[in-house]
């Protein structure tokens, strides 16, 4: 895979707000939309996105709130299935790009520019069926105010929220394959797993227009336990995407991730309350 190991800056030792990320992503639009809909991000149209959509099985006619939305991946593939969907994100770029694609092939998705630490002050109570996120909570700078936020415009009787996030035992400070003589793959090297907080992820690999560097949080897998529960959620299922043989043999370079897992999906309800 790409991804540059994430490093800890001095800059960010306290975090990050949502314009620093929308200003980042901002800068990266027009890339990050050829990068997608291009079928460059593989691991994401092949991968992770399918995964993604099979926990979150949509019914046709639910009423769903995408986090992050971005240029609209997820929003399509949910309103494919049916869906009434939302996308949310704080980048004015991307949302452009995906309201322009509404215009040309309508799939009745609304999108909002806002952050979704206030969506419990934009929605009311139980506005939704189900709240989802791919690959973009780690993006947010409170992602674990994002979630409390999106626990309580959920509709109340067990619905769901359902998220993607870097695999926290794959992504820590120091990663990287070892190689044969002839650049296959033997090994995957890590490292200093439990360096967690702020991290900026370096966004230069070949397959992108240009390069351009987001910040996101990098958190252990207990940090990622703590705060969901600490949202007054509770991890009902984790799931791990890997591709299966058929897969990596119609798209060879997801071979690196049906040994190692990259990404981790979270299928989360609310915590009920013992009266």
């Amino acid at each position: 895979m790409d991804f540059v190991s994430p490093i800890l800056t001095e800059s960010m030792k306290e975090g990050f707000d949502d314009r620093v990320a929308a200003r980042a992503w901002g800068s990266g639009a027009k890339a990050w939309v050829q990068f997608v809909r291009s079928g460059a991000d593989y691991y994401r149209t092949e991968l992770h996105g399918p995964a993604l959509l099979a926990v979150c099985d949509p019914e046709p006619g639910d009423r769903v709130l995408d986090l992050g939305c971005g240029e609209g991946y997820f929003s399509r593939a949910l309103a494919e299935r049916g869906a009434a969907v939302t996308g949310l994100d704080v980048t004015r770029e991307l949302l452009e790009a995906a309201q322009e694609q509404e215009r040309r092939d309508p799939l009745g998705i609304s999108y909002l520019q806002a952050s979704a630490s206030e969506l419990d002050r934009l929605f009311r109570p139980g506005s939704f069926d189900l709240i989802t996120s791919c690959m973009a909570v780690q993006d947010m700078s409170d992602p674990f105010a994002c979630l409390a936020a999106a626990r309580k415009v959920l509709r109340a009787g067990g619905d769901r929220i359902v998220i993607s996030v870097p695999h926290p035992c794959t992504d820590p400070p120091v990663r990287e394959w070892r190689r044969d003589e002839q650049g296959r793959k033997v090994v995957l090297q890590l490292d200093r797993y439990f360096e967690s907080g702020p991290a900026e992820c370096h966004w230069n690999m070949a397959r992108l227009a240009y390069a351009w560097t987001t910040p996101y949080w990098r958190k252990t897998l207990q940090e990622w336990s703590d705060g969901v529960a600490e949202a007054g959620l509770i991890i009902d299922r984790m799931v791990e995407p890997r591709p299966g043989a058929a897969v990596v043999v119609a798209c060879p370079e997801l071979e690196d991730c049906a040994r190692m897992p990259y990404f981790l999906i979270f299928r989360l309800i609310a915590r009920q309350e013992v009266a």
